[in-house]
């Protein structure tokens, strides 16, 4: 923990993402393991991740994502081929949106 508060402005995007998509959980999964999960390094195992990610991509927003994928070299590619494993259902709304709108 003391870690983390020496330098408060490390991974800022990461770090927020971490804290929104696991509000809903009781164990905590870190960004870094969600980057390896992106960069398929962790196979995506829909019982185990299912709940995190439908949590990112409905809690975090579209910038806050961009700013994410910069910090952890996660390319628009990687992303889209987990999102497109999630089932189509409330919380990928705005997500799917952004896709089809392009604002992603």
């Amino acid at each position: 923990m003391l870690q983390v508060l020496s330098k408060p402005y490390t991974n800022r995007a990461s770090r927020a993402c971490q804290g929104l998509m696991n509000i809903r959980h009781g164990e905590v999964m870190s960004y870094q393991t969600l980057t390896k999960i992106f960069k398929k390094e962790i196979p995506y195992d829909r019982a185990k991740h299912l709940g995190y990610l439908l949590g990112f991509f409905d809690a975090c927003y579209i910038s806050l994502i961009h700013e994410f994928m910069q910090e952890q070299n996660i390319s628009k590619e990687e992303i889209i081929d987990i999102f497109q494993l999630l089932p189509e259902q409330g919380e990928t709304y705005q997500f799917r949106r952004a896709l089809h709108h392009g604002t992603f």
